[in-house]
């Protein structure tokens, strides 16, 4: 004898229920699971992307930094007696043009920097050729209105016994 199961409907419904959100919850582990693998793959690659971009950064910086010392040396150089001036400014301005080579050409802040920097530098070699081609020309000046001082004497007592000379009779 076969039972007759009086609520077999309800108890279709309620397996079928089930199994769409056992379904259900297993496709939200696995999509969690998958979310969880992926993700942290990508922001790794990501970085990863990153930080080789701040390390080609970071090494430009340092030949630039090198670079930028040479030329400073070079510039001071400039200011030792017996500099050979024209060789020196060659020297310079292919150093400069080297670091505007290697400045960045972006809108970071390094790139503004090196901007600034470079512009620095020509300025400081301006004062300095400056500074250079007027030499001595300061005590030049000084010695120069000392012999001035001197002959202005030197003219007013000239014309002092002149003026006695005449004005005494003979």
């Amino acid at each position: 004898m076969s039972q007759i199961v009086i609520n077999a409907k309800e108890r279709q419904q309620a397996f079928w229920k089930f199994l769409l959100l056992f379904i259900l919850a297993v496709g939200l582990v696995l999509l969690a699971f998958y979310f969880d693998t992926t993700v942290p793959t990508k922001d790794n690659r990501m970085m990863r992307q990153q930080l080789n971009n701040f390390k080609l950064q970071e090494a430009a910086q340092d030949r630039f930094v090198q670079t930028m010392d040479e030329t400073k040396n070079l510039i001071d150089s400039l200011r030792k007696p017996g500099a050979q001036k024209a060789y020196l400014n060659s020297l310079i301005m292919e150093k400069i043009r080297t670091l505007n080579n290697l400045q960045y050409k972006d809108s970071s802040m390094y790139s503004r920097l090196n901007t600034n920097v470079i512009d620095v530098f020509q300025r400081y070699l301006e004062a300095t050729n400056k500074i250079t081609d007027i030499g001595d020309m300061p005590a030049e000046v000084e010695k120069l209105k000392a012999d001035n001082a001197q002959l202005s004497r030197d003219l007013t007592d000239c014309r002092t016994q002149m003026n006695n000379l005449l004005t005494t009779p003979r």
